[in-house]
C-alpha cells in the first residue's frame, strides 16, 4: 500500500512538474503577447462552461474510481450518461452566451463562450477512461498524456498569439488541451465502450455521484463568483489581473494538493473501513502536502513583486497585491483539500455536499461586504474565509476516523512555521538590498529554501523525515 501510494504521488508530482510547469511557461508566455483585458474576457466566458462542465461530469467518475468493484455495464453507463448529460449541459451553454455578454456588457462574449463551450463534449468523453487509469493506480499514463496535451496546447496558443489572434490563443489553448489529452488518454486505457446502459449501474453510482455534482456545481459558481463579481462591477481589465494572480496561485496550491488527491484517492479508498490506519495514512499525507506547498506558497508571496517586474512588464504589475493575498488562501488549501476526500474516501458525500454549503455562505457574504471596498479588499476575504472554513471542514473528520483541528494544526504547524520564518527572512532581504529583480529571485529563493530546511530539521519535521527514510 504505501508503495503503491508512493508511487501513485510521484507520477502524479511528474505530472505536475511537466505538465502544469508546461501550462505555467506558456500562461507566461501569453501575457507577454496578451493584455490583461484578454485574460479578463477568458475569466468571464469560463464561468459558464466550467458549470457545464461540473455538470456533465456529475460525480460518477469518482463514484466509479471509489467503488470496490465495478463491472462493465458501470464504465458503460457512466459513459453514456456523460455523452447525453454534455449535449444538455453544450445546450444551455450556446443558448445563454448572449446573456451572459449582456450581462458584463461585453459583446464579445457571446461567440467566446458558444466557441469554448465545445469543451464540455471532449472532457465528456474522456471520464471512464480516467477512471479506468485511477483504479489501476496508472499514474504514469495520465502524467503523459497531460504533459503531451499542455506543452502541444502551449505552443499552439502562443503561436496563435504572436500572429495576432489576441483572446483567441487562450480558446485555442483550452480546446486543443482537454482534446489532445482526451486522444492520448483512449489509446493509454484498454476499455472501449459498447453502448450498454444500466439503469440500475446509474442509480447505483449515482447515489454517491449526486451530491458530488452538486457541491460540485456549487463550487464552480462559488469559484467563479469572485470573477463573475469583479468582472460585473469593474472593469475587464482588473478582472484579467485578478484572474491572471489566481490562476498562477492555483496552478501551484491547487495542482499539487490535487495530484496528490488522486494518487491517494483510489489506494486510499480500500483501507475505508479501518479508521486507525485510514487516520495514519491521512496525517502522512496531510504533514508531506504542507512540506511541499507551504514554503512555495510562502515564497510566491514574498518574491511576487519581483518576479513580476523579471517576466512581465509594466501592464501586469496591478496582480501583485493579489497574488501576495491569494498565495495566503493557497497555503491552507491542502488543509481543506484533504479533508473533503477523506469524506470521499468514507462514502460520506452528503457530508462534502453540506460543509460546501456552509462554506460557501460564509464566503459569500463576505466577498459581498467586501465588494465596496474594492477588488484588494474581495482578495483578502478569501483570506478570512479560508481561515473560516477549517472549523467545519475538520469536525467530521474528527467524528468520522478521530482526526480533529487540534491534530491537523499540529501536524501542518512545523512546515507552516519554517515556510513562513523563510519567507519573511527573504522579503526583509528583498526590502533591505538594492539588486537587480532577477538577483533578488534567485538569491532570495535560495535564501529562502536554506532557512526552511533548517529550520524544519532544527523543530524536526516529520515530513521531513519521511522523505529522508523513504
Amino acid at each position: 500500500m504505501n508503495r503503491k501510494i508512493g508511487m501513485g504521488v510521484l507520477w502524479n508530482l511528474a505530472n505536475l512538474f511537466f505538465s502544469r510547469g508546461a501550462t505555467t511557461v506558456f500562461t507566461l508566455l501569453l501575457a507577454r503577447f496578451l493584455a490583461p483585458e484578454a485574460f479578463g474576457l477568458v475569466a468571464m466566458a469560463a464561468v459558464v462552461f466550467e458549470l457545464a462542465s461540473a455538470f456533465v461530469q456529475s460525480g460518477l467518475g469518482q463514484a466509479l474510481i471509489r467503488s470496490k468493484s465495478v463491472s462493465d455495464d458501470d464504465f458503460n453507463t457512466v459513459f453514456l450518461a456523460n455523452l447525453g448529460l454534455s449535449v444538455i449541459a453544450y445546450a444551455a451553454v450556446f443558448f445563454s452566451a448572449p446573456y451572459v455578454a449582456h450581462f458584463y456588457d461585453q459583446p464579445k462574449l457571446t461567440i467566446l463562450v458558444q466557441v469554448m463551450g465545445l469543451v464540455v463534449f471532449i472532457n465528456a468523453t474522456k471520464v471512464v477512461q480516467l477512471a479506468v487509469l485511477s483504479r489501476a493506480m496508472n499514474f504514469k499514463a495520465q502524467m503523459k498524456a497531460n504533459t503531451t496535451a499542455s506543452i502541444a496546447s502551449g505552443a499552439l496558443a502562443v503561436a496563435s498569439a504572436y500572429y495576432g489572434l489576441g483572446v483567441w490563443s487562450l480558446v485555442v489553448m483550452t480546446l486543443s488541451q482537454a482534446f489532445i489529452s482526451s486522444v492520448i488518454f483512449w489509446f493509454a486505457s484498454s476499455w472501449r465502450p459498447s453502448m450498454v446502459f444500466s439503469s440500475e449501474s446509474f442509480i447505483k453510482l449515482f447515489a454517491f455521484g449526486k451530491n458530488l455534482l452538486a457541491e460540485g456545481l456549487l463550487n464552480v459558481a462559488f469559484e467563479n463568483s469572485y470573477v463573475l463579481v469583479i468582472g460585473r462591477f469593474f472593469s475587464a481589465e482588473v478582472t484579467g489581473l485578478y484572474f491572471f494572480a489566481k490562476k498562477i496561485s492555483n496552478l501551484i496550491s491547487h495542482q499539487l494538493s490535487s495530484s496528490v488527491q488522486q494518487a491517494t484517492f483510489p489506494a486510499l479508498s480500500t483501507l475505508q473501513d479501518n479508521n486507525e490506519t485510514l487516520r495514519h495514512k491521512y496525517r502522512q499525507v496531510m504533514q508531506l502536502m504542507m512540506f511541499l506547498i507551504a514554503p512555495v506558497m510562502a515564497l510566491l508571496g514574498c518574491l511576487a513583486s519581483p518576479l513580476f517586474e523579471l517576466l512581465f512588464d509594466e501592464k501586469w504589475q496591478g496582480a501583485v497585491p493579489y497574488v501576495q493575498l491569494l498565495s495566503l488562501v493557497g497555503v491552507l488549501y491542502p488543509l481543506h483539500a484533504l479533508n473533503i476526500n477523506l469524506l470521499k474516501v468514507k462514502g460520506r458525500s452528503d457530508l462534502v455536499l453540506k460543509i460546501g454549503l456552509i462554506k460557501k455562505i460564509v464566503n459569500l457574504t463576505l466577498l459581498f461586504l467586501a465588494i465596496p471596498y474594492g477588488v484588494l479588499a474581495i482578495a483578502a476575504s478569501q483570506v478570512v474565509g479560508s481561515i473560516l472554513a477549517l472549523i467545519p471542514n475538520t469536525y467530521y473528520s474528527s467524528k468520522l476516523v478521530g482526526y480533529s483541528l487540534v491534530s491537523q494544526l499540529f501536524d501542518a504547524g512545523k512546515p507552516l512555521f519554517a515556510a513562513l520564518t523563510a519567507s519573511v527572512c527573504a522579503h526583509i532581504f528583498i526590502d533591505t538590498i538594492s539588486l537587480p529583480s532577477s538577483l533578488k529571485v534567485i538569491i532570495g529563493g535560495v535564501l529562502a529554501l536554506s532557512v526552511f530546511l533548517a529550520i524544519s530539521k532544527i523543530i524536526k519535521a516529520e515530513a521531513l523525515q519521511l522523505i529522508l527514510t523513504s
